[in-house]
């Protein structure tokens, strides 16, 4: 049966209409972020919505293969709707950027999608921006993502804001010294990622003889990050894995890191050695971005090395992926965020609406923006209108401004008005803003 039409009023659950107000703070930070494309040299592309599955299921991490949109095309092809980016930059570079020089610096701004449980922060269609960094090995290039991330909060006039840190390579170097593969290490850094440390040691337990001993030094680890800090942090944490194969190649990447962010004054860092990311393909540095009030990270990202060897070419690599919408809602929204028109322009009589196009355009030629009266109100309910939107100037075009080319310029601030010829208008509005 078809549907109550009443029902179609409503959006699937978990996506969202995004209102006036809140697009305006949508391109406000979309604006910064290209500007920071532009500043530290990273051209901004695109890749397609729909990908296929493989691409995501093999690293993307066990809960993102839980949570993919996942269905079968008409030409009968398993394909997602793309439910982060890395995986398809990391394609997209192997593909055509292969014969470049490195580093390649990459951006972008799209819409990704994940089945997950609606609540404040976390919707089901969301848009991510992205900064990525191909083919340096070297910690300058985890520094310069986050001086990006800490450039991004400042721009947008965040002042309490802080960074979470860590090492994924860490909990994977002590996982692999348990014997833990790495085809299964992502449900055991699911479970970390999660806050489930006594899942986590349930499943270190039975893949691994040494799960005791390693289950013990990844709460150690957890532990010691909320008593310690600076210096002191990393040698007792240091101590706790020496005996550890990978694990101080770890630790020597992360003060790398953190001396780096020093002298380039990114120093709101809070070290937390138990710390993980669910998406498997971390292997160095990761971070996350806290803002009080909102329940989710902002942003987060971290080191990715070897992702584009899925493709034959095997590049270092590091970026972050700020969430435009969790940053629009730790945005104050200051009245007037939405960009009101300067002008409309209101035709008394049908006859005259030629005039009125011509007006509008002779505005709008000058750079100021103008909407025109389109509904055939009267006079009085059009300057209502403009009074209830916020629009500083209504020119209006009456049968004596349409037979001698005046116009009729109505500051609805200053509730005075001037009658001029039309080659004027630009230059009268500019005067009085």
């Amino acid at each position: 049966m078809p549907r109550d039409p009443k029902e179609l009023l409503n959006t699937v659950r978990g996506m969202r209409d995004i209102l006036p107000d809140e697009m305006a703070m949508r391109n406000k930070v979309m604006g910064v972020i290209r500007d920071l494309f532009k500043l530290y040299g990273y051209r901004e592309i695109l890749t397609p919505t729909i990908e296929p599955y493989e691409l995501y299921a093999a690293k993307s991490g066990e809960e993102i293969r839980h949570r993919m949109y996942t269905f079968t095309d008409m030409g009968g092809r398993k394909v997602v709707l793309r439910p982060e980016a890395t995986p398809s930059i990391s394609r997209l570079v192997v593909r055509k950027f292969r014969s470049e020089s490195l580093p390649i610096r990459l951006g972008y701004i799209l819409s990704v999608f994940r089945y997950d449980e609606p609540q404040r922060g976390r919707y089901r269609e969301f848009m991510q921006a992205g900064f990525e960094l191909f083919g340096s090995k070297n910690m300058e290039a985890d520094a310069e993502i986050l001086q990006i991330s800490n450039d991004l909060m400042r721009r947008l006039d965040f002042q309490d804001y802080s960074f979470k840190v860590g090492n994924q390579g860490l909990m994977k170097a002590l996982l692999s010294f348990g014997g833990i593969g790495e085809s299964a290490q992502g449900i055991v850094l699911h479970h970390i990622d999660k806050g489930q440390l006594e899942e986590a040691e349930a499943e270190i337990s039975r893949l691994s003889s040494k799960g005791t001993v390693i289950a013990k030094k990844i709460r150690q680890l957890a532990l010691l990050s909320k008593e310690a800090e600076g210096k002191e942090l990393l040698e007792r944490g240091s101590e706790i894995v020496k005996d550890v194969p990978g694990a101080k190649a770890a630790f020597a990447n992360l003060s790398e890191v953190l001396d780096l962010c020093k002298g380039i004054d990114v120093d709101k860092l809070k070290v937390d050695l138990g710390f993980v990311r669910g998406l498997e393909y971390y292997t160095g540095t990761i971070f996350e971005v806290y803002v009080p009030g909102v329940p989710v990270a902002v942003n987060g990202g971290g080191r990715y090395d070897g992702l584009t060897g899925l493709f034959g070419y095997p590049l270092p690599a590091v970026g972050c992926s700020p969430g435009v919408d969790r940053i629009v809602l730790a945005m104050q929204r200051p009245s007037g965020a939405v960009q009101v028109p300067l002008c409309m322009v209101v035709a008394t009589n049908s006859e005259f609406i030629g005039q009125a196009f011509k007006a509008a355009d002779t505005i709008r030629s000058s750079g100021a923006s103008a909407i025109l009266e389109v509904s055939r109100r009267s006079l009085g309910s059009a300057l209502g209108y403009a009074s209830e939107r916020g629009i500083r100037f209504v020119v209006i075009i009456g049968q004596r401004e349409a037979k001698e080319n005046l116009v009729t310029l109505r500051d609805m601030l200053g509730n005075v008005q001037i009658q001029m010829p039309l080659s004027q208008l630009p230059n009268s509005i500019g005067s009085q803003t």
